[in-house]
């Protein structure tokens, strides 16, 4: 990827993070499909790597508290990919899948 201004990172940080959130349970099957397995898997990839999140550290754009929360829903984000819960059935019914919602509320409600 390019290098991108810290202040577009920053955009594309917080779109990633509004597409995903406990909203999605009360959502239909095309929301929460288009919403979680098309623009936050690939914002969960790029937008919430490490390297991308220290970005916005040090530019004091997110604080420790969202950085840490951002690498640990992205760690759970890519763990669920690679299980049976891959699926539009499973965001409103697994643990894991809420318990990432949950995450994704929290962040939001930071960076909103």
């Amino acid at each position: 990827m390019e290098n991108i201004s810290v202040e577009k990172l920053y955009e594309l940080f917080a779109k990633t993070m509004k597409s995903c959130g406990t909203y999605l349970l009360s959502s239909d099957d095309s929301v929460i499909g288009y919403n979680i397995f098309e623009e936050f898997d690939i914002g969960a990839v790029t937008f919430l790597h490490s390297d991308n999140l220290q970005r916005l550290f040090e530019a004091g754009l997110i604080n420790d508290s969202v950085k840490n929360k951002s690498m640990g829903l992205r760690a759970m984000f890519l763990r669920i990919q690679q299980s049976n819960e891959w699926s539009i059935d499973a965001v409103r019914a697994s643990y894991e899948w809420k318990q990432l919602l949950h995450l994704a509320d929290e962040i939001n409600s930071v960076i909103s």
